[in-house]
């Protein structure tokens, strides 16, 4: 069942739903179609478990970002590393036509965006009313412009960079 879903994830992060296709997931395993009915009876059930997967690893994530001191190099280096999780994030995202995936998109979305603000305030110095509402169109859009090809510390720092560039001639 595990590795069903550890394929599942990687695919949907990558492709969305549409990529998640029985005979697909099968054959990347290696084993029987039937296999897949037997674990989740139908692709639903699959999908739900593979949002429950997505809660969990989003918990171990906010549990991570709570402990760092700054947006970056720290933040950054985080959503490196966790680029799987960030890129399924972004499917919800993309396909919040799916109730049940804007609804996970907000859930989680209200449990980290709260752990970053303290980092991001701090990081483009502004008071947290007012860093929030920009970090929500910066978060549209990072995951606007982030793609599995193009996921890097280099791409993120160059959306902060152009936010800095952006509030400093604002200031002028």
């Amino acid at each position: 069942m595990q590795g069903w879903l550890h394929v599942g994830y990687k695919i949907f992060s990558d492709e969305g739903p549409e990529g998640i296709q029985v005979e697909r997931l099968a054959r990347i395993l290696g084993v029987n179609k039937s296999s897949f009915y037997h674990f989740f009876v139908d692709k639903e059930i699959f999908m739900s478990e593979l949002i429950k997967l997505h809660l969990e690893h989003a918990q171990r994530y906010v549990a991570e970002i709570k402990k760092l001191d700054n947006f970056d190099p720290e933040f950054i280096d985080l959503l490196v590393a966790e680029k799987e999780i960030i890129l399924f994030h972004r499917q919800l995202n993309k396909n919040a036509d799916n109730v049940v995936f804007r609804k996970t998109f907000i859930e989680i979305n209200a449990v980290v965006d709260c752990e970053i603000l303290r980092l991001w305030a701090k990081e483009i110095q502004l008071p947290p009313d007012p860093a929030f509402k920009l970090f929500d169109l910066v978060r549209d859009t990072f995951y606007s412009r982030i793609s599995p090809k193009n996921y890097s510390a280099t791409t993120v720092r160059q959306i902060v960079d152009e936010v800095k560039l952006f509030l400093a001639q604002l200031d002028k």
